[in-house]
C-alpha cells in the first residue's frame, strides 16, 4: 500500500468525525453514503500529500576533491539550521564550469559556496554568468575556508581588488569575537562581542582605500583582524571568510558559554545563509520571553517573593511570571494571592515543578525507581488538577524538574500522559551521554529524546545579557529566566534591569506563559505556492497565519510510533492526518490574520488517584516544612541565606535540616547571651541596683510633698 493512503483515524468510539460528518446510529444506507464519502476524501488527501513537505530552496557548495570537510560541516549545520539542501559540487578541473553553472542557474538555488582550496578550479567568468538572474537579484556568492595558504592574486581578483591577503595572527591573549553593522545581514547580532574559541586566527589584510567591509572579527585588545568581509564584483556582492576554528573544537558540555563558542565557528555560515534565504528558510513568526520563580506557593509573601509587589512592577516593566508550583502545595493557597493570580493571566500563570520536591525525585534511579517517578507524575497531575478546582486557576502542563532534569524514561512518560514539554538547565536527560554540541547548541529546543521538547533556560541574573538577548533573539529562541524568592532578596525590582533591556532591544517581543510560549514553539517558512510549511516541536500549537491572506499551513511534527496518538484535532474537531517515515503530518487551512489550534493527545494509563494521598507522608511533610522554613524565615537573615547557599552548592537536605537547626538553636543561644549581659550591666551600674531606685524615689517624694505645701500655702493667702 502506498503511504500517502494510509491514513490515521483517530479512535473516537462510537462516533467517526470525517471532514466535519457525524456518524452515529444512522441507516444502513447513510452509513454506505459516508463511508463512500470517506474514501474520497481518503483519495484526494492522498493525492494532495505528496506535495505536502516540497523542499524548493538549495545551496550550492563547490569544494575540490582534495579538501578538506571542514567548510561542508559548517555548511550542513548552517544549512540545516534554516531547513535547505545542501548540494555539493566537486570540481577537479577548471573543464567543470559546466557542471558548476548547470547547478547554480537551476531557479531553486538561493545562495552559492565556494571553498577557498577549489577557487583555482572555478572560471570566475563562467560562476559569476551562472549566479546572474534578470528577474530577481543577483545569486550571492560565499568564499569560505580562506588561508594565509590561498593564492592572493586569486583574492585580489574576486574581491575587485578589496582584499590584498590573508595572514595568521597567533597568540591572541584576550580575544574578543566581535559582529559590524552590516544593513541586512548582521541584524540582532550588530556590536555584539562575544568569547572567541581559540587564541589564533586567520584574517584578511584590506587594500587601502579599499570598498570592502568587514563584517566579523576578533578583536584582541586595540586591534581588530577581519575574519568575514564583503566586497564588490559589479554587479555581484561577493563575501569572504576565513578559516575558523573546527565546530569539534567547542566542547561537548553543551553549555551555554559552548553555545557562544559554537556558533563563533559557524557564525560566517549562518548570517550569510540567512541573509541568502529569508522567509524561505525555517524562522519563527514572534518571540518569546518568560520569567519562571521556582519553589514558591501561593503565599503572601513567600520569603521576598511580594506578589502584590510583583504585579506592579510586572505592569511597569512589560513582563510576565510563571510560578513553578510544587503540586504538594495544591491546597495551601492564599484566597488573596489566588484572587491576584487568576485576576491577572497576562502577568501570572502556574507550571507544574516536580511533585513532592523530595529532593531528586526524578533525577536518578538510586532512591526512587521509574515505576515510582511514573506514579509520581500521575500524582501530579492529579493535585494539579485539585489546585485548579481549589483555586479556579488554570495551569500549564509544563515540567520544570527540580534540582536538574530527569530521565529519557520520564521525558517519554511525560509525553505520555500529555505534558507539552519540559524547561531546565541543562535541558539534556541525566541518563544520556552528552551529544557533541552543535547538536544542541544552536536551538534551546532538543527534541532528541522521545520525540518530546525539552528546552534550555537561564538564570535571571545573568551576567552578559547583551550576548544572551541577541544569540537567542538572532537564532529564533525564546528566552526563558529563571530565579527562586531570594531573587528578590534586595528588592522586588530586582529583575526590572533585565526585563527592561530584553524590551528595549526587541520591542516586538511576547512576554507570555511558559504554556503559550510551547503553543508556538514551531518554526516557518515559504513555499513557491505561498502557502507555509510548519515544523512543529510540541503536540499542541497555535498557529498563528499573520499573512494578509489566507494560507495552508503544512504541518510536520517528528513522532515515533510510541505512546500511539489517541486524537489530532484542529480547534477541536478532529482532523485528518498520516504517519509517515518518523513523521506525523497534516495540513490546516488558516484564514488570514486568524490563528488555529491543533492538539495531539496520547493513549495512556491515566487514572488520577485522590490528591492527598501521599500526603500524610512524615518524611515529605517535614522536609516541605523545613523548605518553607527556609525561603520564608530563614531568607531574612543573612547566616540563613549563607546555609541556604551551602545547600545548593552541595544538594543535601541533611544540611539544610542540620543547617536550620543550627541557625535556631544560634539565635537561641544568642538571645540568652544577650539577655545574660544585659543583667550583667545592669548589676555592675550602681545607678540601677534596687536601693538606688528606692533612694530616687524617697527624694522625689520629699520634693513632691515639699511643692504640695507650697500650693497649699499659696491657696489659703
Amino acid at each position: 500500500m502506498s503511504p500517502y493512503t494510509a491514513l490515521v483515524k483517530p479512535p473516537l468510539g462510537d462516533c467517526v468525525y470525517d471532514g466535519g460528518l457525524k456518524q452515529a446510529g444512522s441507516t444502513q444506507a447513510d452509513r454506505v453514503a459516508i463511508r463512500s464519502l470517506r474514501i474520497a476524501c481518503a483519495v484526494l488527501f492522498s493525492i494532495l500529500m505528496p506535495s505536502l513537505w516540497c523542499l524548493s530552496a538549495d545551496i550550492v557548495f563547490v569544494r575540490s576533491a582534495g579538501g578538506t570537510p571542514t567548510q561542508q560541516e559548517e555548511l550542513e549545520i548552517a544549512a540545516s539550521f534554516y531547513g535547505l539542501d545542501l548540494q555539493v559540487v566537486t570540481v577537479t578541473a577548471k573543464d567543470d564550469d559546466h557542471i558548476l553553472s548547470r547547478a547554480i542557474e537551476r531557479k531553486d538555488t538561493l545562495a552559492a559556496v565556494v571553498a577557498a582550496d577549489a577557487l583555482a578550479l572555478v572560471k570566475e567568468e563562467a560562476l559569476l554568468r551562472a549566479l546572474s538572474r534578470k528577474s530577481r537579484a543577483n545569486v550571492p556568492l560565499l568564499i569560505l575556508g580562506v588561508t594565509p595558504e590561498t593564492d592572493p592574486t586569486l583574492l585580489i581578483a574576486w574581491s575587485g581588488g578589496a582584499l590584498v591577503s590573508c595572514r595568521r595572527s597567533r597568540s591572541l591573549r584576550r580575544p574578543l569575537y566581535v559582529v559590524d553593522r552590516v544593513a541586512s545581514l548582521t541584524r540582532q547580532l550588530s556590536g555584539l562581542e562575544l568569547p572567541f574559541p581559540g587564541n589564533d586566527t586567520s584574517y584578511f589584510v584590506l587594500a587601502q582605500n579599499s570598498k570592502g567591509q568587514m563584517i566579523t572579527g576578533v578583536r584582541d585588545e586595540k586591534e581588530v583582524f577581519p575574519m568575514f568581509i564583503q566586497a564588490f564584483l559589479d554587479p555581484h556582492r561577493v563575501f569572504f571568510s576565513s578559516k575558523t576554528p573546527s565546530p569539534s573544537d567547542t566542547g561537548d558540555e553543551g553549555n551555554t558559554v559552548n553555545v557562544m563558542n559554537a556558533f563563533s565557528t559557524v557564525a560566517p555560515a549562518m548570517m550569510f545563509i540567512k541573509y541568502c534565504v529569508g522567509e524561505q528558510g525555517w524562522h519563527a513568526l514572534h518571540h518569546y520571553a518568560n520569567l519562571t520563580i521556582d519553589d514558591a506557593w501561593l503565599r503572601q509573601p513567600y520569603g521576598h517573593l511580594d506578589y502584590r509587589g510583583l504585579f506592579e512592577e510586572m505592569q511597569k516593566h512589560n513582563f510576565h511570571t510563571t510560578i513553578a508550583f510544587i503540586p504538594w502545595n495544591y491546597d495551601r493557597s492564599e484566597p488573596e494571592v489566588a484572587s491576584l493570580v487568576r485576576g491577572h493571566p497576562e502577568r501570572f500563570s502556574i507550571c507544574i515543578h516536580g511533585n513532592n520536591h523530595d529532593h531528586k525525585e526524578f533525577a536518578d534511579f538510586k532512591s526512587k525507581s521509574l515505576t515510582d517517578q511514573i506514579a509520581a507524575l500521575r500524582e501530579a497531575l492529579s493535585r494539579m488538577d485539585s489546585f485548579q478546582r481549589l483555586t479556579a486557576i488554570p495551569y500549564d502542563k509544563v515540567m520544570v524538574f527540580p534540582h536538574g532534569i530527569g530521565s529519557e524514561s520520564i521525558l517519554e512518560a511525560l509525553k505520555t500522559y500529555n505534558f507539552t514539554a519540559t524547561i531546565n538547565r541543562p535541558n539534556v536527560p541525566f541518563d544520556i551521554f552528552r551529544p557533541p554540541a552543535f547538536a544542541l547548541a544552536l536551538r534551546s529546543v532538543v527534541f532528541s529524546w522521545g520525540d518530546f521538547p525539552s528546552l534550555t533556560r537561564y538564570p535571571a541574573g545573568w551576567q552578559n545579557p547583551a550576548v544572551l538577548i541577541a544569540l537567542n533573539d538572532f537564532l529564533d529562541n525564546p528566552l526563558l529566566f529563571y530565579g527562586h524568592q531570594d531573587l528578590f532578596v534586595n528588592g522586588i525590582n530586582a529583575f526590572d534591569a533585565m526585563a527592561d533591556r530584553v524590551n528595549k532591544f526587541d520591542p516586538e517581543i511576547r512576554w507570555r506563559s511558559l504554556g503559550d510560549i510551547v503553543r508556538h514553539l514551531y518554526l516557518v517558512r515559504l513555499r513557491d505556492d505561498s502557502n507555509y510549511d510548519v515544523l512543529a516541536f510540541s503536540s499542541s500549537l497555535s498557529l498563528d497565519n499573520t499573512t494578509g491572506h489566507d494560507s495552508i499551513f503544512y504541518v510536520r511534527k517528528q513522532e515515533s510510533s510510541t505512546p500511539v496518538i489517541s486524537s489530532v484535532s484542529v480547534d477541536g474537531q478532529p482532523c485528518n492526518y498520516r504517519l509517515h517515515h518518523g513523521y506525523l503530518e497534516l495540513s490546516v487551512d488558516i484564514p488570514a490574520g486568524k490563528t488555529r489550534n491543533v492538539v495531539v493527545l496520547y493513549q495512556n494509563d491515566l487514572r488520577l488517584v485522590p490528591a492527598s494521598a501521599t500526603k500524610h507522608s512524615l518524611r515529605i511533610y517535614l522536609l516541605r516544612r523545613v523548605s518553607d522554613f527556609r525561603d520564608i524565615t530563614m531568607s531574612r537573615y543573612a547566616v540563613g541565606r549563607a546555609i541556604t547557599h551551602v545547600y545548593y552548592l552541595t544538594e543535601s537536605p541533611g544540611q539544610l535540616i542540620i543547617g536550620a537547626f543550627a541557625l535556631i538553636l544560634a539565635c537561641g543561644c544568642g538571645g540568652r547571651a544577650l539577655r545574660a549581659i544585659r543583667r550583667r550591666r545592669i548589676r555592675s551600674n550602681p545607678a540601677n541596683t534596687v536601693s538606688s531606685r528606692l533612694s530616687k524615689c524617697r527624694d522625689g517624694g520629699r520634693l513632691l510633698h515639699s511643692a504640695l505645701e507650697g500650693r497649699d500655702a499659696r491657696t489659703l493667702r
